[in-house]
């Protein structure tokens, strides 16, 4: 159904949608909204996500990656993360923005898109080369400059000076406040498991307690390692539940990186990274990264050319999941939540995470 066609349903039902309610439906679909009751006449989100159970929709999962390349490839690649990038922050920041070679000497505040081509600090002070499709300009900062890295797309604010600009502030694309989006059901993330380094009990410890949750799902992002040892365990301890796993570095070396094989029907092996939408919640899986990916909106350095940037962060997440670091953590970034569980190397405390509250518990398994 298009748009039209999903609000006339509803009426003929004497229902009204929100905004996002109609938002919803176009990615979940409307069979199952469509058969429920609802004592309210104004639909919203909320209210449709917490009708929809068990449903999995692959949102992000690199599939192919060329083994050959060319110049065009290149240009291309660039192009991409560019447009891409101009477009989420033209629709996040409403300023009149201007072309680098449209840029005149009459000393007027403006503001550009560009990326970062070379940065150079000296004493408190940081001077920038920045381009976009139309040419290349120095910017001179007065002040030191925090965060900024080569090839990061940005806004400037800046004073004309024709053949240099003279920076004031710099602006990530980021993402909008808003309001916690809920789902339903439970579910429970790890990463680093290390099966070829750590005790085979240790491991076992963790899915025999996970068996007896009542948690259908488990994320597992990256470094999991002895592939045999990790099937044996899907198959004895988790033949009712369904799990996500993404390769990390210790699996594949390059970045992002395709989805590894497994023969486990219970098994969705996916790339690194990817995005699921699991019961009306968005998950972002990346084996390493930080709060930065969703400040600059993009999803750590690419070491592959391919026919258009991969890593463009074109989609707002409600759970980031990450690894690498052997560092459990949880914490909220605008109604983002972002969580690690450790490793069983060091610190292992695997999260669990209520869609229909958003509330995340680390799970201590020395004392569950």
């Amino acid at each position: 159904m298009d748009r039209r066609q999903i609000v006339e349903s509803f009426l003929q039902k004497g229902k009204l949608l929100t905004p996002e309610a109609l938002d919803f439906l176009e990615v979940h679909g409307t069979a199952t909204s469509l058969s429920k009751e609802y004592d309210s006449i104004l639909l919203d989100e909320k209210t449709l996500s917490a009708q929809t159970e068990n449903t999995i929709k692959i949102i992000k999962n690199l599939t192919f990656i060329p083994k050959e390349i060319t110049k065009n490839d290149f240009v291309n690649f660039y192009s991409s993360k560019y447009e891409k990038m101009r477009q989420i922050i033209t629709e996040r920041i409403k300023k009149d923005f201007v072309s680098l070679n449209k840029i005149d000497s009459f000393r007027n505040e403006i503001f550009v898109i560009g990326m970062i081509r070379e940065i150079a600090e000296k004493e408190d002070k940081t001077n920038m080369l920045i381009e976009d499709l139309t040419a290349s300009k120095p910017v001179m900062f007065g002040t030191k400059i925090e965060g900024v890295e080569l090839d990061d797309i940005v806004v400037v604010r800046a004073i004309s000076g024709g053949n240099v600009l003279f920076g004031k502030d710099v602006y990530f694309p980021d993402i909008p406040i808003r309001s916690p989006t809920t789902g339903k059901g439970k579910a429970c993330f790890i990463s680093d498991l290390h099966l070829d380094e750590v005790p085979k009990k240790d491991a076992e410890a963790f899915f025999q307690w996970f068996e007896n949750q009542n948690i259908k799902y488990l994320f597992i992002c990256g470094d999991t390692k002895d592939k045999k040892l990790f099937e044996e365990f899907i198959s004895q301890y988790c033949r009712d539940k369904k799990i996500f796993i993404i390769p990390g570095h210790r699996d594949i070396k390059h970045y992002p990186t395709l989805a590894e094989p497994y023969e486990n029907d219970n098994i969705i092996s996916l790339s690194n990274p990817s995005v699921v939408e699991l019961n009306g919640l968005k998950i972002l899986l990346m084996h390493h990264g930080g709060i930065d990916v969703l400040k600059k909106r993009y999803l750590g350095k690419s070491e592959q050319v391919l026919k258009e940037d991969y890593l463009i962060l074109d989609l707002i997440p409600d759970i980031v999941h990450l690894g690498h670091s052997h560092e459990p953590q949880v914490m909220n970034y605008k109604s983002v939540t972002i969580v690690n569980s450790g490793s069983l190397l060091t610190t292992f405390k695997p999260v669990v995470i209520d869609f229909a509250t958003r509330e995340a518990e680390q799970i201590n398994l020395l004392n569950a």
